[in-house]
């Protein structure tokens, strides 16, 4: 029996391989997709038979795309049910074909309509006044709103940079790219600060938690880092980056802009196993830290079906659902 293997690397892949081989069996050609699933240090193949005719590229990368949301529906994860991950892989299907049916100018428009709510709604969940058609005149316009601080314009053009960054990075996430996120976030803000660990204690406003002291922050984000590598196929990427942003906040390793850099950390992630970036609407805040609280004490059965419940309400603002 002999075997042609075709592999299509711009194919998504997760902690799932997937390719398609071609088998000659009684001198007759069999097509068959062929996963390579690590599961407990251990992989396991499985393979599927999908017709003796001739298949064209476009359609095997369609049966791929399939046989592998159905390999990570049926995978079981610590944090979510199979539920959970049907409608994760769900929405990722339907963002992925809008996306790609959009024209380059269509993305553009696209794109910057996002990013500019991204922008709003993230800095609008740390305090800025700054409303929405504030945020807008001022990343798209070029326009500088009455009555609103230095500090706050900053705050827009640097998270729309910090955005930017990330989109086009190219790295794996470390403890360089970290400092990188905070260091845009903080430009023309705080030379001080910016890009560097807080050298004294701090407290969450109204909050009880107890943050680490000072003194431990660099060695704990190399801890973070670690856990990573260790960990990052073992966990679905929704998973992953849920978690990266949960235990990077607990840490908060800066004076300021800990929660910005946690969600820019989270959409990082997401954007490198081809995911929907994540919005968190400011109307949500109360739910939304509610849910970060739990998770500072590794409870985490609210923040992963409020991010997933926010996912879906970004694509029916972005009318990608109906």
């Amino acid at each position: 029996m002999g075997t042609n293997k075709k592999v299509y690397k711009d194919v998504p892949t997760l902690i799932i391989m997937v390719y398609h081989e071609i088998r000659i069996v009684n001198r007759k050609k069999k097509n068959y997709l062929v996963s390579n699933n690590r599961n407990n240090n251990k992989w396991i193949k499985k393979s599927k038979f999908i017709g003796s005719e001739e298949i064209s590229k476009e359609k095997i990368k369609e049966l791929i795309k399939n046989f592998e949301k159905q390999n990570l529906v049926e995978k079981k994860y610590k944090f979510l049910s199979e539920k959970q991950i049907k409608e994760i892989e769900d929405l990722r299907e339907v963002y992925s074909n809008e996306i790609e049916n959009l024209h380059k100018e269509e993305y553009e428009k696209f794109e910057e309509s996002f990013f500019t709510e991204l922008t709003y709604d993230s800095n609008a969940i740390e305090g800025s006044s700054l409303s929405l058609e504030d945020t807008n005149l001022i990343l798209n316009e070029g326009i500088v709103p009455k009555g609103k601080t230095l500090r706050e314009i900053y705050e827009a053009k640097n998270h729309l940079e910090a955005l930017n960054f990330i989109k086009q990075y190219k790295g794996d996430l470390d403890e360089k790219l970290i400092l990188k996120i905070h260091s845009i976030i903080l430009k023309d803000i705080s030379k001080r600060f910016a890009g560097k660990y807080r050298k004294t204690n701090v407290r969450i406003a109204k909050s009880n938690v107890k943050l680490p002291l000072a003194e431990v922050v660099p060695q704990l984000i190399k801890n973070l880092i670690h856990w990573y590598k260790k960990n990052k196929s073992k966990y679905h990427p929704f998973e992953l980056a849920t978690l990266i942003s949960m235990k990077f906040v607990t840490i908060h390793p800066f004076v300021d802009g800990n929660g910005r850099v946690s969600r820019l950390l989270m959409n990082f992630l997401l954007k490198k196993k081809k995911y929907p970036w994540i919005n968190i609407y400011k109307r949500d805040r109360e739910d939304y830290l509610k849910a970060v609280r739990k998770a500072n004490d590794e409870k985490y059965n609210l923040i992963f079906p409020f991010l997933i419940k926010s996912l879906r309400k970004n694509l029916k603002r972005l009318d990608i659902l109906i």
